[in-house]
């Protein structure tokens, strides 16, 4: 083969490179502006700041977002499910516990034990609250006994009580093994990956918690519309539907 012939081939393969990326920018977009239209017909576009709708006027940049969702992180409901929805939360936010006994049952009940949605729970311990990042920890602690989901609705279930022994009493009441559960806590083991979490929150724009992502999944990133706050049932009963409804819900 021939240099000018070689450089055709590659000059061939860089077009069909850019017509590829160009095509796969436009499915993207096309998403965001449907995910953004179907929040607002769900009511939910009041539930995104002022920087949101701004964004959300000028395509959707800010209020669709992305979220990589690495294999192995707690999870609840099918891996397969159409649906995934990440909530970012601090364990001492009264809005976290109130999503938790006025939403959640309903959600989990309808939706994640229906097999129509996967929940996923990550860290966002606002600076505010200084016993949130020891209560993830603890989670995250309970986790290597199997116990996550256990802590984490025993973190939200009851009053702010961590720096009284609230961490302790629950574990206690969960039946775990304390001496494990505390030297995991002392050790820190899980600083990085709470840390971590934050930096996702922040580059999703979420900065209040509880704060949520909720749309497909492929190839391990979630494509999603962002809000935060405590959503009536109703209104995010709503979105979910609509979010199934449309093509390839």
């Amino acid at each position: 083969m021939s240099i000018r012939t070689r450089g055709m081939r590659s000059a061939h393969g860089a077009r069909r490179l850019r017509v590829t990326r160009l095509r796969v920018a436009r499915a993207r977009r096309t998403a965001a502006l449907s995910l953004l239209a179907l929040a607002g017909a769900s009511g939910l576009a009041g539930s995104l700041g002022p920087a949101d709708e701004a964004a959300a006027a000028e395509g959707g940049r800010a209020a669709v977002v992305q979220l990589h969702l690495p294999a192995g992180e707690p999870s609840l409901g099918r891996a397969t499910a159409p649906l995934t929805m990440v909530e970012f939360t601090d364990y001492q936010c009264p809005y976290c516990r109130r999503f938790q006994a006025e939403v959640w049952p309903q959600l989990r009940r309808n939706y994640i034990d229906t097999g129509k949605l996967r929940f996923i729970v990550r860290d966002l311990p606002l600076e505010i609250h200084a016993s949130a990042g020891p209560a993830s920890e603890a989670a995250h602690c309970a986790g290597e006994q199997g116990r996550f989901w256990a802590m984490h609705e025993a973190l939200l279930a009851e009053i702010q009580d961590f720096a009284a022994g609230g961490i302790t009493r629950r574990a206690q009441r969960l039946g775990l093994d304390l001496p494990r559960l505390e030297a995991c806590m002392k050790a820190q083991r899980y600083a990085q990956l709470i840390e971590a979490h934050v930096r996702e929150a922040d580059a999703a724009g979420i900065d209040g918690t509880p704060g949520f992502v909720v749309g497909r999944a492929a190839n391990g990133e979630l494509q999603g519309i962002r809000f935060e706050g405590t959503v009536p049932y109703e209104r995010l009963d709503g979105l979910l539907k609509e979010l199934l409804a449309a093509p390839g819900g």
